[in-house]
Order: C-alpha cells, then structure tokens, then sequence
C-alpha cells in the first residue's frame, strides 16, 4: 500500500514538474517569435495564429485521446483531405448533406480502423499507417487528383468570421476542448480510457470492455478528423485530395509537447490546447521570417525530439 501511495505522489510531483516546464517553454517561445518579428505580436497576426492553428488543433484533440488509450492514428490527416474533397463534391447539392455525409465517412472510418485493431490485434501504427494510404487514395481517387471547387462562399466566410477581436473558430476550438476536458474527466468513457491506457489488462480484470474502449476511442478521433476536415475545407475553399500532407505529426506534436505520453494513461487536453499553440506560433513565426515551408517539417521534428528529451529527463 505504502509502495503504490509512493507510485501516486511521485507521478503527480512529475506532472507538476511537466506542467510547469510546460509553461516555460510557452513563454519562452512567445518572447524568442516577439524578438524574431515586430509583426509577432500584433493583433492581425493573432488572428493568423489562431485560424493558422485550427485544423490540427482539432486534430490534436482527438490525438490525445487515442494516445491516452495507448494507441495512435496516422489516418486522421488523409481523413481531412477526403472530407474536403467530399464536401467540394457534395456542397453544390446539398451543403447540409455534404457535412453530414463528411462526418459520416470520417466516423466510419474511425469505427473500422478501431474494430480492425482490437480483431486483427495489429499494432496501431501499422494500422493506421496503411489506412493513411487508402484514405488518401480514396480522395485522390474522388477527385480525380485534382483541386475540386464548388464551396459556397458562405461556407468559405465561416474561417474568417471574427466574433469581436477573436476568430470565430477560437471560441469553437476553445468549447471543444472544454467539452473533450469534462468528457475525459467526468464520464464513464472518458476515465475508461484512462485506466485502458494505464493498464489494459488490469482495466479488462476490473470490467471494462477494453475492446469497446478502444473502438470509441478511434470513433471520435474519426469524428475529431470530420470537424478538422469541415473547417479546413472553410479555410482553402476548395477540395484539396493532395491536402493537409503531414497534419498527423502536427496533431501529434501538439499532444507530446503537453505531455501525453506515448504510451499510454497520461495526458491532459488544456496541455494539449498549450502545445498546440506552440506549434502553431513556431510555423507562423518561419512564415514572417520567409522560411521556405519545405524546411519548416525540419522545426516540427525538432520540437517532438526536444519534448519527448525534456519529458525523459523529468521521468
């Protein structure tokens, strides 16, 4: 009893210690982005940050979910670019039909590649990898290998809708995190996912459907990767099949630069919300200072190895 009490006090102490540095680093890179560009700080830049930031941050959202259960989702990017180009295709119909058909492919989606996991018992990696390769050829496929046009301008108006000095898809990113926190906090799911990520067979010997955990679990990252399609579809105005290439490292980056860990049972979404506006203010600050956007990967590889060090030496 006294070896497990000792466990818990040395996990929170560490997360206390991550949390803080967590901070740190954002301030830090605040001030470092500041002293890079006099246009850094001001309130149109902001703005670029926070519609700039949206896609994976919704991403991230669902990221850490399936991370916290121990698992990953390469698919969600090529689920993004398949949203826009099914919504380019659609919209000109039915605006109405195309988000739901949208949010239905991509919740299919994640239903399969959930069920594919727990039945075949293939690493999610592997998994999630080769999904990645039919979903992005599925969109390529849809629409033909080409840009698909056909959004309507009112729906292209919702990425620039700005509700006083704030973006409108702030305050959407910001609800979505704040219902994601009291999902994982509150409900029975939520803190399942929790105790399949910690330890799932301890989880299965208490009665959790670990299975079915896991099932939802990929489930709303699908979701998750539907509204991040929705949005990015706003944002380009058009149906991109080729688009949102690497979204899932970002989305990713955001996660572990909060401190959800790789491996499961750790992770705070309100982290995440940090991380990812540390990701977004490094790809925004390249951009003012004319960094080609084929060197800027380069950053966000850095950052994972510089959080994923900086952890380590914490643990």
């Amino acid at each position: 009893m006294l070896q497990t009490q000792a466990k818990l006090n040395n996990r929170l102490r560490l997360s206390s210690s991550s949390n803080v540095l967590l901070y740190v680093i954002f301030i830090v890179v605040v001030a470092l982005c500041a002293f890079a560009s006099p246009l850094f700080l001001t309130s149109e830049n902001f703005r670029n940050i926070v519609i700039g930031s949206t896609t994976f941050g919704l991403l991230a959202c669902g990221m850490t979910m399936v991370l916290v259960a121990g698992e990953i989702d390469l698919s969600v990017g090529s689920q993004v670019a398949l949203t826009s180009v099914l919504m380019a295709t659609l919209a000109p119909k039915s605006l109405a039909l195309a988000i739901v058909a949208s949010l239905a492919v991509t919740v299919g989606i994640g239903f399969l590649n959930g069920v594919l996991l727990v039945k075949t018992g293939m690493p999610s990696f592997v998994l999630t990898l080769s999904t990645m390769g039919i979903v992005r050829s599925m969109a390529l496929v849809i629409g033909n290998g080409q840009p698909v046009y056909g959004i309507p301008k009112s729906y292209t108006a919702i990425s620039s809708a700005m509700v006083g000095p704030v973006p409108l898809v702030g305050y959407i990113l910001v609800a979505i995190y704040l219902l994601t926190w009291f999902f994982l906090k509150y409900t029975t799911l939520g803190r399942s996912i929790y105790a399949v990520g910690s330890n799932s067979e301890s989880a299965r010997l208490s009665g959790v459907n670990v299975d079915r955990i896991k099932v939802a679990t990929y489930v709303i990252s699908g979701f998750m990767a539907g509204l991040a399609g929705l949005f990015y579809t706003s944002y380009v105005t058009l149906g991109l099949p080729d688009g949102a290439v690497d979204y899932e490292t970002q989305a990713i980056t955001a996660a572990i630069i909060g401190g959800t860990s790789f491996f499961g049972g750790e992770g705070k979404v309100f982290n995440t919300f940090i991380g990812l506006f540390i990701v977004g203010m490094v790809k925004n600050i390249l951009n003012l200072m004319g960094i080609s956007p084929f060197v800027q990967p380069v950053a966000v590889g850095i950052l994972i190895i510089l959080a994923v060090a900086a952890r380590t030496r914490t643990a």
